[in-house]
C-alpha cells in the first residue's frame, strides 16, 4: 500500500475557521538490509523492493548480478557481494545528447507522473528516461532513485544512453550515484549544490538545475545539449 487516509482538523486564520478532514499520507516503513552482515535501514514506501537493492547496489559501485540478493521478509533482506569486485568512479564518457525540445518534455513527463505527490504532497518523482520511461514515487529521494535504477537494470535500459529527471535537490551524494551507473544527463527541476556541480564537472556529468516548461540551467558539460 502506497498510501493511507486519517482525519485531521484543520484551522483557518479567522475565529471561527476550524473543520475535520480527511487527509491522505504517504505510508512509510522500516526496511533493514544486512549487506555482508552489516545493517543499513531504509525508510520507504514499501514497494519495489528488491529493485530498490539492485538499485542502492549498483550506485555505489556494486554489480547486482554478482550480488546475492536473498528476502527474510516483508521488511527484511540479506545481500552477499565479493568486497574485491567493488568499482571506483569512473569518468562518464557517455556520447549521449539532449536537444532543448527534449529536455522540456521530460519535465513535462515528470510532472505527469507525480501522481502520489498530487494525492500527498510527500513524494519525490524520479525518471531514468532513454527509449522508454521509468517514473518512480518515495518519501525519501535516495530511496526513489535506487528504485528508478533498479527498475531500468531490470527493464533492460542502458544506463549509459538515459538520462535522469529528478523533482529534488542535487547533492553530491545524487551525483555519485550518477556517476557509478554512468548516467550521463542529470536534470533536476531544483536546485544543485556547489561540491555537486564539482562533482559532475569531474567525473563527466551533464548537470542541469532550475528546469521548467520555459527555461533550464547548465552547471556542468554543456555540450551534450543541443541548442
Amino acid at each position: 500500500m502506497e498510501k493511507r487516509s486519517i482525519e485531521i482538523e484543520t484551522l483557518g486564520i479567522s475565529k471561527d475557521a476550524k473543520w475535520r478532514k480527511t487527509d491522505e499520507l504517504a505510508h512509510e516503513e522500516e526496511i533493514i538490509v544486512k549487506l555482508n552482515g552489516e545493517i543499513q535501514k531504509f525508510y520507504c514506501i514499501p514497494v519495489d523492493l528488491e529493485e530498490m537493492i539492485a538499485g542502492y547496489l549498483k550506485s555505489r559501485g556494486i554489480d547486482p548480478s554478482l550480488s546475492r540478493i536473498k528476502k527474510l521478509s516483508s521488511s527484511e533482506f540479506e545481500v552477499n557481494f565479493s568486497e574485491e569486485l567493488v568499482k571506483t568512479p569512473q569518468n562518464c564518457d557517455s556520447k549521449k545528447k539532449l536537444t532543448k525540445s527534449e529536455v522540456f518534455n521530460l519535465v513535462k513527463s515528470l510532472n505527469e507522473n507525480s501522481f502520489l505527490y498530487e494525492k500527498t504532497g510527500c513524494t519525490h518523482v524520479i525518471g531514468i528516461c532513454e527509449d522508454k520511461e521509468i517514473f518512480v514515487e518515495d518519501v525519501s529521494r535516495h530511496c526513489a532513485i535506487d528504485k528508478a535504477i533498479g527498475l531500468a537494470i531490470r527493464d533492460g535500459i542502458n544506463l549509459a544512453n538515459s538520462s535522469l529527471i529528478t523533482s529534488c535537490r542535487q547533492t553530491a551524494s545524487i551525483i555519485r550515484k550518477a556517476i557509478f551507473c554512468q548516467i550521463p544527463i542529470v536534470i533536476s527541476i531544483t536546485a544543485p549544490t556547489d561540491l555537486a556541480i564539482k562533482e559532475a564537472n569531474k567525473y563527466g556529468i551533464t548537470l542541469i538545475g532550475f528546469a521548467s516548461s520555459k527555461m533550464f540551467n547548465i552547471y556542468s558539460h554543456d555540450w551534450r545539449i543541443e541548442t
